[in-house]
């Protein structure tokens, strides 16, 4: 069944990529530009689903290619039909990608893959601006919470390049931020960023989602068990929220930091809803 749903994913966006005018015109050949990005996408959704663990039915499948196609930063360049929709399908894979590995060999032994891991994290955090800093944090305190035993893990070559990629992005600017700007400054920016992330659809989402979890003390333990199921995802949240007064790497990449973990948190808290009351629903069906 998940093969038949990603295949359904694939072929509806090639559907609306036929379908949906292009504004003057293709500049690659359709018949190879329109399977390439649906493919692409295709590629992206298994990647978020295998790394927040929506890959089980495909109703959770079909889940997270709607948050994708609806929430992620930078999904209006999904539809271009030219080199700007591949460029920005492939970086938005990196990501997940290098997540779910993170995630999936914390604790296998890879000594002889430690270089290009190592590679695979530099590489990472120096093209990816927006989630850059916030990431780097959350490893950071992963790593002193797991201190003890954290160079026996085989994350570590990851988690260190992560840490060299972020060092790169601030040396290689022209001018270095100021972490310490005047309360006028720091206020100014906090406003102009909270602004910008109250225009988009997926931190107001996740905010009101968040919120009213809180209000039951079912969705208290919903939300609970999702932060220590998934600590690094509300780490890096968390972190990108309190980089915003700085906006130590832009203010548009401030935005794109928020909304990318934003809407994996909010895939995650849908997630944890679906599988409860589809639950509660087959406790009263029996």
């Amino acid at each position: 069944m998940r093969t038949l749903t990603y295949l359904l994913i694939f072929l509806f966006v090639c559907l609306i990529l036929t379908i949906v005018p292009k504004a003057g015109g293709y500049i690659w050949d359709p018949r190879i530009i329109i399977p390439a990005t649906a493919t692409m996408f295709t590629l992206l959704v298994w990647l978020v689903a295998r790394f927040v663990g929506t890959d089980q039915n495909p109703v959770e499948l079909m889940l997270t290619a709607v948050f994708i196609l609806v929430f992620a930063p930078g999904s209006h360049l999904f539809f271009a039909r030219d080199e700007d929709a591949l460029i920005e399908l492939s970086s938005q894979c990196i990501v997940p990608f290098f997540l779910t590995q993170y995630k999936r060999i914390s604790r296998k032994n890879f000594r002889r893959a430690y270089g290009f891991m190592l590679f695979m994290g530099v590489f990472c955090s120096s093209t990816h601006d927006g989630i850059t800093l916030p990431l780097c944090l959350a490893f950071l305190l992963l790593a002193w919470q797991r201190r003890n035993e954290f160079f026996r893990l085989a994350c570590w070559p990851m988690v260190t390049g992560w840490l060299i990629g972020t060092i790169l992005q601030f040396t290689t600017q022209d001018q270095l931020p100021d972490l310490t700007p005047d309360i006028e400054l720091l206020t100014s920016h906090t406003t102009m960023v909270l602004g910008l992330l109250w225009d988009t659809k997926i931190f107001v989402f996740a905010s009101l989602l968040t919120f009213w979890l809180t209000t039951t003390s079912w969705g208290r333990a919903v939300l609970l068990r999702t932060l220590r199921r998934q600590r690094l995802i509300a780490y890096s949240l968390l972190f990108a929220l309190s980089c915003v007064p700085f906006v130590p790497l832009g203010i548009d990449n401030a935005v794109t930091g928020v909304c990318f973990f934003g809407m994996l948190w909010a895939l995650l808290l849908c997630q944890a809803l679906e599988r409860r009351f589809v639950g509660v629903a087959k406790v009263h069906k029996s």
